[in-house]
């Protein structure tokens, strides 16, 4: 993740939908399909849900209830697990907010936490990738976290207390982010000039590193994340934060990147007397963090590139063509191949002649203004003649919020369209162009541009393909984020147009452009195939260089995928990686403005058609293993406390390999702090750091099991893999699920994996198997997952007892996510059959005296006071057959109050309430 604490980095969302009224991303506001972006102010924003409050539930005492329930007991939830359901006491709807402060240093004896370790020595066993999976002594799966910037550099009396607490929570691994971004002590370079590394920043790792490997934590290290190279080099400044995509053409940066990587792999740690190439803790290196030809906005930063890296890429297009084609006629037969005249234009007044009476806005136009943006439309002139002048009162920084549209433009899917306008503005200024759907889901249908404009009138001309049948299809002008006003006029759609080799153009000759305006078919696909191979070439040279010249054994992936060019790219990588948020915050005004911010408070839960883990699931590649390097569902979502749950359940399912949770800390020496204090960090976040021994049981532990389906599928089925994958990239862009086909519920019922080519079959997968149903009712979701070492639940308290057949209910909070996990390493034991069963329960998550805004969407800097608090679960669980006690735990995992058990026949009953204090519920089966 690129992310900016105290004025580092830019950030992205996974929950990228274009709302009603407003464009598909431009330069300045787009995102990836499903996902998120690079700038806060290119961020796509996600549907506003105004959700009914619950309604409270009629009170009734456990005791009347219980004896309705236990006659209506038709059988168990899941065979493995006979016996039990859950019931929630009646009680009105209320906020019970409970102090949850989980200590910095716990007592690793407590039941709870993880005591089972192996370190790892010099001598250990590597981390392995055989076929699919990890593998280290037998399968392993990754449970593992990020730290960012200073928390990478742990004090050396603080890192043996951090790596114990990550180890007691089931944590084997961290990944080090974000530790090229900053200088000392934020990061690893000098406070000096920022060119050498920082002798105690590398002390400190190095300590680190070895207490991470004593409490048996493997370490990934990013080698690159936000170092600029290129300012270091002396180099022209690069129009991408971080040197991103031209940091994978350019020799320089590439060489660049070499020499940090030999100076950190080939470092010896003093503490474990080897190289990080050579340390069994070492397990994984990661190229570059988020970067690729085919990224956010890719398309708009190749257009824009400044000359010095612009010519570089354009001596390798040409000299790619060479090799590629025995002539310039062969070339021009090639690109000219079924172009199509420009047609009748479908839009209507696009001169701007007619306006509606008694409004100013032109007849057939539809002027949006949004967030109290104002504008004023009038009659202006151009050499042409009509045109429409454009004078903005107010403007913010997303541009979106003001935009002049038309609808009702029809589409045809692969048809190529020309879309032309001319302007003019009083100053040099921007302005976006999307071609997209008219009505939900808003999406992009081929074209998403940002325009420069000067004082002076220019025609502008932009050929696409549309991505998808439409009948109701618009064109967005969009203007917001900045006040300059302009003209405009002639804006013209039409199919065709389409331009092959020009007759100035020869690659002999090096002239061929990388872009030109209205490209035939055949010379976009030729393009996006020769960035393909680019990009892939980078990683693979990348990977040899660590693992050949270096002699890095640590197993290595280039970056995460972006869409099927992106997956074709990372296919010889050791492992292949992905990212994903679920409503990331947007920031309306500057980037990473800590005061100026906003949240949808929508949980994933409610909307599963837009979920984050689905998107994941279509970018697992045949035979490789498959991780997720970030994920997080932000602070401070109402329904945050859904994320490690989904996550770990889901891809337990889906059988993945590693997940690192985004993230642990930011912080270098605050690891004492009693309070949430940002989006991401879950060291005191109680909603994400309360589930993770739970996650720690449901994934790494594999008390779920996968599913039993196993089906796989090719992307591309010509022989010419790349200019398949590209005609699937040129569709779908990143959007892999679209890519695959991979229908939704599908993906719930079995695991569905997708291959480049020439690889269509299923296996069979013998075991006991798991149940998941997810489903929305009058937009309250319910999240169900049943296996045999586990139980997880996530949803809306009204839903709880239809869609588990009565085997749930939950009087309060109106939305809860439920756990039941084994405790102990009985493998394979039914949780039914299990000595210790935690109950892991939790609402929403605040501070004391958090300043919500009306609409909860913000908090502003206003995070509150210590402590961070729960909302606690209240209700009650009837166990599993046999004798029990419970304990109430303390946030430290103690002991804290015996909760009382009532038997009505052979049925225990265990009631929870915010009395306790608590989320953590230990069962303890008696001895007879």
């Amino acid at each position: 993740m690129n992310i900016r604490f105290g004025g580092l980095g830019v950030s992205r969302a996974d929950n990228r939908i274009t709302p009603p009224g407003r464009p598909t991303p431009t330069s300045e506001n787009r995102s990836r399909a499903g996902t998120w972006t690079r700038k806060a102010q290119r961020r796509k924003q996600p549907f506003h849900s105004e959700e009914p409050p619950m309604k409270p539930r009629q009170t009734t005492t456990i005791h009347d209830r219980e004896r309705r329930r236990i006659h209506g007991l038709a059988r168990a939830l899941v065979p493995a697990m006979a016996g039990i359901s859950l019931l929630m006491a009646g009680s009105a709807l209320g906020q019970d907010f409970v102090p949850f402060v989980i200590p910095a240093e716990i007592d690793r004896a407590h039941a709870i936490w993880m005591n089972d370790h192996k370190p790892i020595t010099v001598d250990s066993k590597r981390v392995e990738a055989l076929g699919s999976h990890f593998y280290q002594s037998g399968r392993l799966r990754i449970w593992g976290v990020n730290l960012c910037f200073g928390a990478n550099f742990p004090t050396h009396e603080d890192a043996p207390k951090v790596a114990a607490r990550l180890a007691a929570a089931g944590v084997n691994s961290v990944r080090l982010h974000h530790m090229d971004t900053a200088r000392w002590p934020r990061g690893i370079w000098n406070t000096q000039d920022g060119r050498t590394l920082e002798p105690e920043a590398l002390d400190r790792l190095d300590f680190f590193i070895n207490e991470l490997a004593r409490c048996g934590i493997w370490v990934n290290v990013n080698l690159h994340v936000g170092y600029k190279h290129s300012e270091v080099l002396g180099l022209p400044e690069t129009n991408r934060e971080f040197d991103k995509i031209s940091g994978i053409f350019t020799p320089a940066l590439i060489d660049a990147q070499k020499r940090y990587a030999r100076e950190i792999l080939t470092h010896v740690n003093p503490y474990r007397k080897v190289r990080y190439a050579d340390d069994p803790a070492i397990a994984f290196v990661e190229i570059t963090n988020e970067n690729s030809l085919f990224m956010w906005d890719a398309e708009e930063t190749l257009r824009t590139l400044p000359p010095y890296y612009a010519n570089i890429l354009h001596g390798r297009f040409n000299t790619w063509l060479n090799q590629r084609y025995p002539s310039d006629e062969a070339l021009a037969a090639a690109w000219d191949k079924g172009i199509e005249p420009l047609r009748e234009d479908m839009v209507t007044n696009g001169r701007f002649i007619v306006w509606e009476p008694g409004r100013n806005v032109p007849k057939q136009w539809n002027l949006e203004q949004h967030e109290g943006c104002q504008v004023r439309l009038s009659r202006s002139q151009s050499p042409s003649g009509d045109a429409v002048k454009v004078d903005i009162d107010k403007a913010n920084q997303t541009q979106w919020h003001l935009q002049l549209t038309q609808g009702g433009l029809r589409v045809t899917e692969g048809r190529y369209y020309t879309l032309s306008f001319e302007a003019v503005a009083q100053a040099e200024r921007q302005i976006g162009c999307v071609v997209s759907q008219a009505h939900s889901p808003w999406a992009n249908l081929g074209l998403s541009r940002s325009v420069d404009l000067s004082t002076e009138w220019r025609t502008f001309e932009f050929g696409f393909v549309a991505t998808a049948d439409d009948d109701n299809a618009r064109i967005s002008l969009s203007f917001s984020g900045d006040a300059t006003p302009f003209c405009l006029t002639r804006v013209e759609l039409r199919p065709g147009g389409q331009v092959g080799l020009a007759e100035s153009e020869s690659p002999r000759a090096n002239t061929v452009t990388l872009f030109r305006d209205s490209e035939s078919m055949a010379r976009i696909l030729d393009r996006m195939v020769f960035l393909a191979e680019t990009e892939k070439a980078y990683f693979d040279d990348m990977r040899s260089f660590i693992k050949n010249d270096l002699g890095c054994a640590a197993l290595v992936t280039g970056t995460i995928v972006f869409g099927p060019l992106g997956l074709y790219a990372q296919s010889d990588m050791d492992f292949i990686d992905s990212h994903a948020y679920w409503q990331h915050p947007t920031f309306p005004g500057r980037a990473w403005d800590g005061n100026n911010w906003l949240i949808q408070q929508r949980a994933m839960t409610d909307h599963p058609e837009q979920a984050t883990l689905f998107r994941i699931a279509a970018e697992r590649l045949l035979d490789k293993p498959f991780t997720v390097s970030e994920y997080n569902h932000p602070a401070p979502l109402d329904a945050q406390a859904e994320c490690v749950p989904m996550i770990a359940s889901f891809a337990a399912a889906q059988d993945w390999d590693g997940i690192w949770l985004f993230t642990y800390s930011h912080a270098t020496d605050d690891w004492a702090r009693q309070t949430m204090s940002n989006f991401f960090d879950m060291d005191t976040n109680p909603a994400k750091w309360g589930f993770m021994r739970a996650g720690t049981a449901i994934f790494r532990d594999r008390c779920v099991a996968p599913l039993n389906g196993f089906v796989y599928s090719s992307l591309a089925k010509d022989n010419d893999v790349a200019a398949g994958l590209a005609t699937l990239h040129l569709k779908h862009n990143a959007n892999m699920l679209a890519a695959t086909g991979f229908a939704r519920d599908a993906l719930l019922k079995g695991q569905r994996i997708a291959a480049l080519a020439g690889r269509d079959g299923h296996r069979d997968i013998v075991g006991p198997g798991t149940q998941i149903a997810w489903t929305v009712e009058n937009g309250r979701g319910m999240y169900t997952l049943e296996s045999w070492g586990a139980l997880v639940y996530t949803g809306h308290a009204s839903r709880f007892q239809n869609a588990t057949g009565g085997k749930i209910e939950i009087a309060q909070p109106a939305f809860a996510a439920l756990t039941m996990t084994g405790l102990g390493g009985e493998e394979w034991v039914p949780l039914g059959k299990r000595d210790r069963i935690l109950v892991t329960a939790c609402g929403r998550c605040e501070n004391v005296g958090m300043q919500f805004s009306a609409d909860r969407r913000t908090v502003g800097r206003n995070w509150g006071k210590a402590p961070v608090q729960i909302e606690a679960v209240r209700g009650s669980l009837v166990l599993p057959e046999g004798k029990w006690t419970c304990q109430a735990l303390a946030p430290d995992g103690s002991p804290k109050q015996q909760v009382p058990i009532v038997y009505e026949g052979d049925k225990g009953i265990l009631n929870l309430s915010p009395e306790y204090g608590t989320m953590w519920y230990l069962l303890e089966r008696s001895t007879p």
